[in-house]
């Protein structure tokens, strides 16, 4: 008798208990539903990998299509958990893709390390995403050098972040602008915000009224405004020019050089290293100037070249 008094007092603990447990169960559920992947989850990169299998498919398909002419497949996409710290580059060899495709799928904006345990987008076809709202140097460079595209395809993907829409060009390659920039080699903007006053080659000179070989452009804005390195180099030359007056000559590889002049002021210092976004003066108007703005000039071997292709964009 006494045995049976005891369960019946211990049932409503034992009640609870469960009722703990039971939520904490549906706890555990919804948060692995929550971080489970939304497109099918390649496991290992083999042919045993059914996911895998499928999406080797589908690029082969796919790079047939680039070949021929033929339609493309479906796009599809997939994720893959990076196991440990990878190569973007080796990955996309591994998965038969262009480095292109997963770098702009994925928002990636420069190739390097990626860190174990991040999910990685697989798109099924070949070809560039350009993202709608774009947040890094490459992402407007892309949006600036893609119009519509009769081919084109409107996705969404989803990522980390949340869903991001883009425009898709199916069987289409990094531009050399474009390659530059993701590889490292490229060039930012000088400025954080800027407004374009003067192009590159044959003007009327603002002082003369002569018709003059311009070798660079003009970037109007406020005095005092930070000028950066538009790229990864040494400071080669600094000084003050009757024409550019205070100048920072910046020398880069491959033969590569970015000249800033009319500078109110220099941050930096002969032969001492510089990274790419790195401050190394203010907007001015010292020399043949006719009020504050940058000019901005890129040479190669001694030679100048119109900047503004090798830029990623133009802020107002």
């Amino acid at each position: 008798m006494g045995t049976p008094e005891r369960a019946r007092g211990s049932a409503p603990g034992s009640r609870m208990r469960r009722l703990c447990a039971l939520c904490l169960g549906l706890g555990l559920a919804a948060s692995l539903a929550a971080q489970a992947p939304v497109y099918p989850l390649i496991r290992r990169l083999e042919a045993s990998d059914l996911a895998f299998r499928q999406l080797s498919d589908s690029v082969a398909q796919s790079r047939r299509a680039e070949m021929t002419g033929s339609p493309f497949p479906d796009l599809l996409f997939f994720v893959y958990v990076l196991p440990e710290d990878s190569d973007l580059i080796a990955l996309s060899a591994r998965l038969n893709l262009p480095y292109e495709t997963l770098a702009t799928a994925n928002r990636i904006g420069e190739s390097g390390v990626l860190r174990a345990g991040r999910a990685v987008v697989v798109p099924s076809v070949t070809g560039v995403f350009a993202v709608l709202d774009p947040a890094n140097d490459l992402e407007y460079l892309i949006a600036a050098s893609r119009p519509p595209a009769e081919r084109e395809i409107r996705v969404g993907i989803r990522g980390a972040a949340g869903v991001s829409e883009f425009r898709f060009l199916p069987g289409m390659r990094f531009t050399p602008a474009e390659r530059a920039f993701f590889l490292g080699t490229g060039f930012r903007f000088p400025l954080p915000k800027g407004r374009m006053t003067s192009g590159y080659g044959l003007r009327a000179s603002p002082i003369t009224g002569e018709i003059q070989h311009h070798a660079g452009i003009d970037l109007a804005a406020p005095a005092g405004t930070e000028v950066y390195a538009a790229r990864s180099g040494t400071v080669s030359e600094v000084g003050i020019d009757p024409v550019y007056g205070i100048y920072v000559l910046i020398s880069h590889e491959g033969g590569w050089q970015t000249l800033y002049g009319h500078l109110s002021a220099r941050r930096v210092e002969l032969n001492s290293p510089v990274k790419s976004g790195m401050i190394i003066g203010n907007v001015g108007s010292t020399g043949l100037s006719t009020g504050p703005h940058l000019h901005f000039e890129v040479r190669v071997r001694g030679a100048p070249r119109d900047p503004l292709p090798l830029l990623p964009r133009l802020t107002e």
